[in-house]
C-alpha cells in the first residue's frame, strides 16, 4: 500500500532540490551585462530540467516522477568571445510506484560541449547561427549481467555504457511572422565509440542518430522602463510559452529492423509549455513523445506517452 505522506515528502524535497539548482545557474533578466546573441542561442541550446507527474498516459510502469537534473556552467573569456563551452552533470532519474519506492539505475550523462560562433557577435537579438561539439558519456553505474537467466534484458542492474560525440549546427533564425517570437533550428548527427561500451548493445543499439529540434519562445510585451535602458520583459501581461518538437531517426543494425521501419527506427517527441503569472522561472508542460525508451537498460522498448510537470528554463 502507498504511503501518500512519504510521496508527498519525496516530491517536496526533489521540487526545492530541482529549483534551487536550476536557480543557481540562471542568467537574470536585469544582468549588467547583456548577453551577445551568441551566448543568448548557446544557453538556449541546453537541456530543461523538468519533474513529470507520475508516469503520465500511456505504456511505462507507474511512476512517483521521471526528473532530469541538468544544471550546466557556461565557459567563456569574454562577453564578445566567438568560443565558448558548457559543462553539464546531467542525471536522469525515475522513482517507481513499488514498495519502498526505488530509484533504480539513473541515466548519468555528463558532457562537454564546445561551441564557435560563425556570425560577428552583437548585443542586439538578432539573428545567430553557430557550430557545436558535444562530448557525452551515458551510463547507469551499474556492473551486473546484461541478461537475466531467462534471456530477457536485465533492468535491474545490468550494466549499461557508451560513450559518444555529437556535433552539428544551431541557428537563432525568423521562421514565424509574429512579434515577440524567437525561433532556434538545431540539426545534429550523435556518433557513439567503442571505448567503454557494453558489447552486449552490438546489434540491438543504434550507434548513429540523426537528431532534428526546433523550438519557439514567445516572449511577453517588452517596455523599457528600466534604469538600465535595457528591455526587459513584463511578466504580468502575458504568460511566458514555449513549444519544442525533436525528432530522431536511429541508423545501424536494430534488432534487424529494416532501413525504413520508422516503427522502430523513429522517434518524435513535442513540448508545450507556459509560465503563468506566478511563477518566474518555471513553467507548466505538457510533453508527447513516441519512440525508444531513453532511460538506458530499457532502450530495447517502444514507449507512447503524454506526460505533464513542471520544468525550469535554461534560457532567459
Amino acid at each position: 500500500m502507498i504511503d501518500y505522506k512519504k510521496v508527498a515528502c519525496f516530491a517536496g524535497i526533489l521540487f526545492f532540490t530541482f529549483i534551487r539548482i536550476q536557480f543557481a545557474y540562471s542568467q537574470p533578466w536585469d544582468s549588467e551585462e547583456i548577453e551577445s546573441s551568441f551566448f543568448r542561442s548557446i544557453r538556449a541550446n541546453q537541456k530543461d530540467g523538468y519533474v513529470t507527474f507520475s508516469q503520465g498516459i500511456g505504456n511505462m510502469e507507474p511512476l512517483i516522477f521521471e526528473g532530469l537534473l541538468a544544471p550546466y556552467y557556461l565557459l567563456r573569456t569574454s562577453k564578445d568571445a566567438r568560443w565558448g563551452a558548457t559543462i553539464s552533470p546531467a542525471i536522469l532519474l525515475r522513482m517507481r510506484a513499488d514498495l519502498s519506492f526505488p530509484v533504480r539505475t539513473p541515466s548519468y550523462m555528463p558532457n562537454i560541449t564546445f561551441y564557435h560562433s560563425l556570425k560577428e557577435l552583437s548585443d542586439k537579438r538578432e539573428n545567430s547561427a553557430y557550430l557545436f561539439l558535444m562530448l557525452s558519456h551515458h551510463s547507469n553505474g551499474q556492473d551486473g549481467s546484461f541478461y537475466n537467466e531467462d534471456g530477457s534484458v536485465n533492468t535491474r542492474n545490468g550494466d549499461f555504457s557508451t560513450d559518444f560525440l555529437e556535433f552539428g549546427i544551431f541557428l537563432s533564425q525568423k521562421f514565424i511572422p509574429f512579434a515577440g517570437t524567437n525561433e532556434f533550428f538545431r540539426t545534429s548527427l550523435e556518433i557513439h565509440t567503442n571505448l567503454s561500451r557494453s558489447k552486449e548493445l552490438e546489434g540491438r543499439y543504434s550507434f548513429v542518430r540523426w537528431h532534428n529540434s526546433f523550438r519557439i519562445f514567445r516572449f511577453p510585451f517588452m517596455n523599457s522602463n528600466t534604469a538600465s535602458g535595457y528591455k526587459q520583459a513584463d511578466y504580468k501581461k502575458i504568460p511566458r510559452v514555449q513549444t519544442k518538437i525533436e525528432t530522431t531517426w536511429l541508423f545501424g543494425n536494430i534488432d534487424g529492423a529494416t532501413f525504413f521501419n520508422a516503427e522502430e527506427r523513429f522517434n518524435f517527441s513535442v513540448t508545450m509549455s507556459v509560465r503563468p503569472k506566478f511563477l518566474s522561472d518555471v513553467s507548466l508542460f505538457a510533453n508527447f513523445y513516441t519512440g525508444e525508451d531513453y532511460y538506458n537498460m530499457f532502450f530495447y522498448r517502444r514507449i507512447t506517452v503524454l506526460r505533464f510537470g513542471i520544468q525550469a528554463y535554461s534560457f532567459k
